[in-house]
């Protein structure tokens, strides 16, 4: 029974994306605002399934999440390099403004709601020990380390937007940064690898929005071909993963070819699910939020479905309040100014 319903949790995903959704004989823009919160909120359910599948023993079909979280992190990153590269050549002034806050306060809330847990609990912990969490696998803490990758980003996109002169410069720093992170992700920590295993969506995000029109026209010309080519790069490539000499470059190497492959699917088909649509708008703190059930729920329901089940309800209903919170705090006018700013 429990196969059965974690079977069931485990494609609501796809029926909410997939069920409605609306097709063309022309072109969609794969990255228009609405389509990529849509699936925003799809690969936040994907985190969490896959999260769900690391932990439990009565998989069902949870375990086609097992091994593709980092699918759903890479996505999120190229839709983050995308959209600080559309909107910093557009929107220079206030680069760090209109970003850092909005990403950190949410973070900051959710370590404090987790220190209150852990005390809880009888385990007072320091910051330090906090932090360190970041990097414990089998902590809730460690689906965090996403915020300060995507931190670095900021601060380094929004000083070269600020200083290099070309916005293809901007480019050109953001591919060399990439280089710079694996390369030290690679000789320093290669046994945290899922911090930098998918990082290079990021530039190109960037390269997506920098050179926009011409991909979208030449992947048109050429559709068929590049939507078949992006599968079987994708297929091969995510089985070559599972060599241990093959696994960063075949991680890198598959994310970007289901970057190119999602993208070009969706300028046919894309999703239209208003349930998609709202995940979307909270997922970062779906993100944020969803391992604190994940760690403290799992000792309480003892059932591994309900857990999931529970996991669920809990991290979306706890992710819109936040969203909610840091809706009005940020709309309020001391961080607004004297003009009230809606987000």
């Amino acid at each position: 029974m429990t196969g059965v319903l974690n079977s069931l949790i485990a494609i609501l995903p796809f029926v909410l994306l997939l069920v409605p959704s609306e097709r063309t004989d022309d072109f969609f823009d794969p990255t228009e605002r609405s389509v990529t919160n849509r699936f925003r909120g799809f690969f936040a359910l994907l985190v969490i399934l896959h999260h769900m599948a690391q932990r439990v023993t009565d998989k069902g079909l949870l375990w086609i999440y097992f091994d593709t979280g980092f699918l759903a992190v890479a996505m999120f990153f190229f839709y983050s390099g995308y959209g600080l590269m559309k909107k910093g050549i557009s929107q220079k002034k206030g680069f760090f403004r209109k970003r850092v806050p909005a990403l950190l306060i949410p973070y900051v809330v959710t370590m404090i709601i987790y220190w209150i847990i852990y005390a809880l609990c009888g385990d007072v912990k320091s910051l330090s020990s906090l932090l360190a969490e970041h990097f414990n696998n089998a902590s809730g803490i460690s689906f965090l380390w996403y915020v300060f990758a995507y931190l670095a980003w900021i601060l380094f996109l929004g000083l070269a937007l600020q200083f290099m002169k070309k916005d293809i410069q901007v480019l050109y720093a953001a591919c060399l940064f990439a280089l710079i992170y694996v390369a030290f992700g690679v000789l320093a920590i290669p046994q945290f690898f899922w911090i930098f295993d998918t990082v290079i969506l990021i530039p190109l995000g960037c390269a997506w929005a920098y050179y926009q029109e011409s991909i979208v026209k030449q992947i048109q010309k050429r559709y068929r071909t590049v939507l078949y080519l992006s599968l079987l790069i994708f297929l091969v490539s995510f089985i070559g993963h599972m060599h241990p000499l093959l696994r960063i470059p075949a991680y890198m190497i598959s994310a970007a070819a289901f970057m190119v492959f999602l993208n070009t699917a969706t300028m046919k088909r894309r999703p239209a699910g208003r349930v998609m649509s709202f995940l979307g708008v909270i997922s970062y703190e779906i993100y944020l939020l969803h391992g604190i059930p994940v760690t403290f729920l799992k000792d309480v329901v003892g059932n591994e479905a309900l857990w999931t089940l529970a996991v669920i309800v809990i991290a979306v209903i706890s992710a819109w309040l936040m969203h909610m919170l840091a809706k009005k705090t940020w709309n309020h006018p001391f961080f607004a100014g004297k003009k009230i700013r809606r987000i």
